[in-house]
């Protein structure tokens, strides 16, 4: 044996059978011990007998949340959705109000240009030579090829304005359906938890009780199992099988786990294996 495993000893073993590979069965839960620590054997049938009442409880609390469906999923979705449309509503409108400001002072200074055309036309007549004609006369055309320019962008601003005005108006639609949608699963939900709040609790106490009662390594075992087969996390051994996944357990693996001097899985899918005769003696 490796020396790193020299303080590994195996749920049940003594630490005489603890350096025999003869005696360490498959699929058993390790503790990790100090070293000259010596482990007794003890019974775990306790142990298995609240894990098996854990199993009931969540298995009743798995029941609630079938009852639920996806409901709690759904409203989260919705809010997130919500969320997304809610930041392209306000970027999209903080554009429009740009849009808009930059169309209002174009169209003030067109009015202005116009206005100066208008008196630079009236003066070039009055122009008392030539040169002075010129003057005003490239004077107008550069007034008159920036009002052109103003124009063009005038013509920019008006479609994207369009543009983002349809946009909003279609994302303000798509953002009240989803509201909509979102409160009547909110009061479904709600009607569902007034419904079973009271169930609810008293299992979710009952819980709390029995896993005080653990130790922190049955605790996390049970936990992490729990995790992953919400409401059953144990199983029964009757009749040499696995009442989780029907898979036989070995003659030997049977006779141990009816001892109950050790916490086993099973090898199949890893469920905390109980004798039957444990629970019938409840």
């Amino acid at each position: 044996m490796d020396e790193s495993n020299e303080n590994i000893v195996n749920e049940g073993d003594t630490p005489e059978s603890a350096g025999n590979e003869e005696h360490q069965p498959d699929a058993k839960i390790f503790e990790y011990f100090e070293e000259d620590t010596i482990q007794q054997k003890v019974s775990y049938g306790k142990v298995l007998l609240m894990l098996h009442e854990l199993t009931k409880i969540d298995e009743e609390l798995a029941e609630i949340d079938d009852e639920k469906g996806d409901l709690p999923v759904r409203i989260e979705n919705l809010k997130e959705r919500m969320l997304v449309v809610e930041q392209h509503l306000t970027e999209d409108k903080a554009k429009l109000k740009t849009f808009e400001t930059e169309e209002k002072a174009l169209n003030k200074e067109n009015k202005s240009l116009d206005d100066k055309v208008t008196k630079y036309d009236e003066s070039k007549y009055k122009a008392k030579n030539n040169k002075e004609y010129d003057e005003i006369t490239k004077q107008i055309d550069a007034m008159m090829e920036t009002i052109d320019k103003n124009d063009a962008r005038l013509k920019e601003l008006k479609a994207y304005q369009e543009n983002l005005v349809k946009g909003i108006l279609e994302m303000s639609k798509s953002y009240d359906e989803l509201k909509a949608e979102l409160k009547e699963d909110t009061t479904h939900l709600n009607s569902l938890n007034k419904q079973f709040e009271d169930e609810e609790n008293e299992l979710i106490e009952k819980r709390k009780v029995i896993l005080e009662k653990l130790d922190n390594n049955h605790k996390t075992l049970y936990e992490r199992i729990n995790g992953s087969l919400k409401g059953e996390a144990t199983a029964i051994v009757r009749k040499g099988n696995c009442s989780g996944c029907y898979n036989s357990v070995p003659p030997q693996r049977e006779i141990e786990i009816r001892m109950a001097e050790d916490i086993f899985l099973c090898q199949s899918c890893g469920r905390i294996m109980i004798d039957e005769k444990l629970i019938e003696n409840l």
